[in-house]
Parts: C-alpha cells; sequence; structure tokens
C-alpha cells in the first residue's frame, strides 16, 4: 500500500489527524516545490490540508496539475488543499469537504476565507478563519443563540477586519453584542475547517482500502523526473481541443440555463442586451442585483418559505425571497426567448471575467464523465440523484428541489432540466468510481 503524505498545520491537531489516518506521512503545512519533491522521490497519494501562502511561496496550481498528470493521487480539502482543488479540479485533482464545494461553485471566492495566522511551533491558529466565522454565525442563528440582526452584524464586522486579527473575541466586542463570554465559547465549538480536514483524512483512508489505479501504478520515466520541459510547462490547456467553436458557445450556454450557473452573470448580461428588453423595474432593483451576485454570508432564506414567519423582519424576508424568484424566472424566461444571444453575451462576459476557459473545463468534465457512465453501464444511485436534484434547484433559487418542480413541471423545458439532473447525478457517479 502506498503510504500517503499529508500536508497538515493548524487546521486539525496531529494526534487526532494521526487516529484518522493511522501510518500517514505528516508534514508541515505545504510550500511551493513540496510535491514536485515528494514525486520525484516516487510517491503517489498527497492530502492537502494546509499550505502557506504568506511567508512563503504557495503551492502553484500548475504544480499540482504536473504532479496529477504524472500519475499520482492528489486530494484536498479543509483550506489551501480546497482552494486548489476548486482550481484544479479539471485536470484530476479531487476536493473533500463543504469548503471545497463552496469554492468549487463559485459562493466562495477569496483566499481570506480560509486564511490564518499559526505558530510554526503550534498545532493551532492564533486567528479565525471566516469561512468558520461566517458557519459558526450561521449554526447559532439557526439554533436561536443569535438574531438574524446580530448575525448579520457579527459577519459583517468579520469581512472587515484584517484576517490576522480576527477572533472570536474581537468580532464580539466590535459588534457590540451583549454577553460576549458566552457566545465566545458557544461560537468556538463550531469548526468547518478541522471538520473537513477529518473528512479528508477518512476520504484518503478509504481510498487506501482499495487503491485505485491511477496512485499505484509506476511513475512513468522522464530525463528529469516530474519536472516537465520548460516548453511542455508553458504550454497552458485549450478548453475547446477538438471541439467546434459554435457548438460549444451554444451548448454552454444551455448548460448555464438548465443548470441555473446563467445567475452568476444574468444581470450583466441583460442589462448589457437592449435586444432583450429588460423591463425597467429589474434594472433599477438593487434587491435583485445583490441576490443574482450570489454572496455566501448566512442561509438567509433557506427554508423561510416552507413554514410561517414569525415576525416582521422574516415576513419581509419571505417576501423578498418571492420578489427575487419572480426576477430570476423573468429573468430565465426572458435568456429562453433569445437564447441565441444569451449565448453570445454570456461567452463575452466569460471572456472578460477570465472565466471563460474555467466553464468549458467544468462543461466538458461534467458532460464527459456522464458519457463514460452511460459507456460502462453505470447506473446513478439515490444519493447522486438527490444531491444533483437539490443543487440544480437551489442554483435556480429553489429551496428544495419539490418546489422547482411544482414550479416549472408542465413548462416546455421542463425535460430539458431532467436531462441536466440526469448527466449531473451520472457524472457524480462516474467521479467515484474514479
Amino acid at each position: 500500500m502506498p503510504t500517503p503524505i499529508v500536508y497538515l498545520g493548524p487546521s486539525l491537531s496531529r494526534r487526532e489527524a494521526e487516529a484518522l489516518l493511522p501510518g500517514g506521512d505528516f508534514r508541515p503545512p505545504v510550500r511551493r516545490g513540496d510535491l514536485y519533491r515528494a514525486r520525484a522521490e516516487g510517491r503517489s497519494v498527497f492530502l492537502i490540508v494546509d499550505g502557506v501562502f504568506m511567508q512563503e511561496h504557495a503551492i502553484s496550481p500548475r504544480e499540482v496539475v504536473d504532479v496529477v498528470r504524472d500519475g499520482a493521487r492528489v486530494v484536498g480539502a479543509s483550506s489551501m488543499g480546497a482552494l486548489r482543488a476548486a482550481e484544479c479540479w479539471p485536470a484530476g485533482m479531487h476536493g473533500v469537504g463543504a469548503i471545497y464545494r463552496l469554492f468549487r461553485r463559485g459562493s466562495l471566492t477569496s483566499d481570506d476565507e480560509v486564511a490564518v495566522v499559526f505558530d510554526p511551533e503550534g498545532e493551532r491558529p492564533t486567528s479565525l478563519a471566516l469561512v468558520n466565522a461566517r458557519h459558526a454565525v450561521a449554526r447559532a442563528l439557526r439554533q436561536g443563540h443569535l438574531t438574524r440582526p446580530e448575525a448579520e452584524r457579527l459577519v459583517r464586522v468579520a469581512e472587515e477586519t484584517f484576517y490576522a486579527e480576527r477572533t472570536w473575541r474581537a468580532l464580539l466586542t466590535r459588534a457590540g453584542l451583549q454577553d460576549a463570554k458566552r457566545l465566545e465559547r458557544l461560537l468556538s465549538r463550531w469548526d468547518l475547517k478541522a471538520d473537513d480536514a477529518r473528512r479528508g483524512l477518512r476520504y484518503i483512508a478509504r481510498c487506501l482500502k482499495a487503491p485505485p489505479a491511477r496512485a499505484r501504478g509506476p511513475r512513468r520515466e522522464r530525463a528529469t523526473p516530474t519536472l516537465l520541459a520548460e516548453r511542455t510547462r508553458e504550454r497552458g490547456p485549450d478548453a475547446l481541443e477538438g471541439l467546434k467553436l459554435p457548438e460549444v458557445r451554444r451548448a454552454l450556454a444551455r448548460w448555464h440555463l438548465m443548470s441555473g450557473r446563467y445567475t452568476r452573470h444574468a444581470l450583466a448580461i441583460a442589462t448589457a442586451s437592449p435586444e432583450m428588453e429588460l423591463p425597467e423595474r429589474l434594472r433599477t432593483n438593487e434587491l435583485a442585483a445583490s441576490v443574482l451576485s450570489a454572496p455566501l454570508l448566512l442561509p438567509t432564506a433557506r427554508g423561510a418559505t416552507a413554514r410561517l414567519a414569525a415576525s416582521k423582519k422574516e415576513q419581509e424576508g419571505v417576501r423578498s425571497l418571492l420578489a427575487l424568484r419572480l426576477a430570476l424566472a423573468e429573468l430565465w424566461n426572458l435568456f429562453i426567448a433569445h437564447e441565441a444571444l444569451f449565448a453570445d453575451r454570456l461567452w463575452q462576459q466569460l471572456h472578460l471575467s477570465h472565466e471563460l476557459d474555467a466553464e468549458v473545463f467544468r462543461w466538458r468534465a461534467i458532460h464527459e464523465a456522464a458519457s463514460r457512465a452511460r459507456a460502462s453501464g453505470l447506473a446513478a444511485r439515490p444519493r447522486d440523484w438527490h444531491l444533483a436534484r437539490e443543487e440544480v434547484a437551489h442554483a435556480h433559487g429553489f429551496d428544495t428541489w419539490g418546489e422547482l418542480e411544482h414550479s416549472a413541471r408542465a413548462r416546455p423545458w421542463w425535460p430539458s432540466i431532467l436531462e441536466h439532473v440526469e448527466t449531473r447525478a451520472l457524472s457524480r457517479r462516474m467521479r467515484e468510481v474514479l
């Protein structure tokens, strides 16, 4: 069995990590060049949890891609590992955990979400990660320990505080909350980064029981081990390799519309397309603009429509959610009616935001994985169907798949959404097999 190398720092204690993955080779947070050196030594399984980013050069996506293409298995979770996995998954890096999924779908976008200060000689961080602050505040809100205004104020203060100065005591003081000591003890209990580090370790332990062929195969011999020739390293990947541009443009637009990914750029596309005749009320609706930009703060609306609002504040939130859902539906119908124009505008917007290659790679990865699953006779499991349906429902602005189905099943485009859900479920199944 290959001995996995785990790059671990402040996200989880060494003692707990060793209990979850006995026999692992635990090393300090990953630095640039560490994967190259370990691969040159013949190591084939890596879990990246933590990594340096300020005091030394952070590991680059190029290094991860090179090592994966050389035949190694690289898994990321929790912190630096989640960041790189969200960037490199089309090339074969595997991500694990909630933070990875949030980065991958674009709900989290900044490195500041996972950045902390830690003592190299110690195991625990001396500052608080922003993603942990969001997670803990959301949990406290759900359990009734915080009111919504208190929770929103606390998250806002966390976002405005420099990562090295971010601690629960400092945040609670700046937010002016009462009973700060009790809240500090309560909020400190929830640590999403530690939870994801545990998930990553358990995943590696499961993989080693039945190691994938990718990890146990022999290294290919090269004149310069793992360090590819400069000409090869400088040549970037071609997202359109083997495909025809007009077909990709149309398929990418249809994928965005059926999966719900169109919401990321919907308002920018609509306001820049006078031919679509966007209603004036949507052009000036600041609330719609804020939701279409899709920031991750708190679960502000998730589940709110399924119960009777208990206060005027919550009733206003439900009304706002319904108004935003109507705005999204109106934009969606507008794009369907002008699908060719939407395809051109989406392509331009993705190019301007430097997301075009990543979106094409993501689209190709999902559809090629589903195609391989069909060719192999694989069937999606109930869990794959559930995750695919909920992913699509949330992306379209609905709390559950049932709500989306109730709203849209009579529409002529409903079979196209079902087809996308099947593709997504099969791609998940194939991903597990690989």
